[in-house]
């Protein structure tokens, strides 16, 4: 009775056409083991689990027993994420899909399909990544010397590096951090200092994903005026304003000595006094 329950076990197996899937932070994707033999009678008994498995620890992701799910045991980060596709139970296929990718969804993940024919079960990989999409450039001077601070920012997963190089090819050694979002992504931050008198271009370049920017030396960057900068320019407008008054002042006594002159010389200006 014992062989014969091991050889009825084993009658059902499950399959996987796929072992890897990829997809990105924040989209959806689709993952399947296949069951043999599939269901003779849509009424029969059915169980499917999907697990996250990590060494010794796991966490249930999805489970359906006898057609109906089961969400009490279900781990909180997965709740209201994942969906059997029931459609695809009758062709033998327990597809699994989870929306809304986290960088943490990253690892194995163990199909178990239970039926009258017995258990089996196979382990699919998914890994998340966080493409860096976009770049956003800051220009400061500095806190000393004569200099500009160049920074680029970007955020994705994994951690990646940044170049940089000026309008000559020439590469210049950044500065460069990454701290951890609460999305588990990368912030990275990198930084250069150039001369700000310097008339040249500068590009930054995330080596992840290829995207990059650039920065267009002295066209592009509205830098602050120097205090001396600013001192200067008010007193140039100050001299300006004094020569003004200075010149109205003189055409205005001009043209009473005009006036006074012409009277002198007439008998009318006269007898009006």
């Amino acid at each position: 009775q014992d062989q014969n329950f091991v050889i009825i076990w084993v009658l059902l197996t499950v399959e996987t056409e796929q072992t890897m899937f990829k997809s990105e932070f924040g989209g959806d994707v689709v993952m399947g083991c296949r069951f043999q033999p599939k269901l003779s009678n849509p009424q029969d008994p059915l169980k499917v689990t999907w697990h996250w498995i990590s060494g010794t620890s796991s966490r249930e992701v999805y489970r359906m027993d006898d057609r109906m799910e089961v969400s009490a045991s279900q781990d909180p980060a997965y709740r209201g994420r994942v969906t059997l596709l029931t459609e695809e139970l009758k062709d033998g296929w327990a597809k699994l899909k989870v929306s809304k990718l986290r960088i943490g969804d990253s690892g194995t993940y163990q199909c178990l399909v239970q039926t009258k024919e017995g258990a089996d079960y196979k382990d699919v990989t998914l890994s998340v990544a966080g493409p860096y999409k976009t770049v956003t450039k800051h220009f400061r001077k500095a806190a000393k010397g004569d200099e500009l601070l160049l920074s680029c920012e970007s955020e994705g997963y994994p951690e990646s590096s940044v170049t940089w190089q000026d309008g000559h090819l020439q590469r210049i050694d950044p500065s460069t951090t990454a701290v951890s979002t609460p999305e588990q992504l990368f912030k990275v931050t990198s930084e250069i200092h150039v001369p700000s008198w310097d008339k040249n271009n500068y590009t930054c370049s995330f080596t992840n994903d290829g995207i990059s920017a650039t920065f267009h030396i002295p066209d592009e960057t509205p830098i602050p005026l120097a205090k001396n900068d600013t001192a200067f320019i008010l007193l140039a407008i100050a001299g300006i304003a004094v020569v003004i008054v200075a010149v109205l002042i003189y055409r205005q006594r001009k043209g009473d000595r005009s006036i006074n002159s012409s009277c002198g010389q007439s008998p009318k200006c006269s007898r009006n006094g």
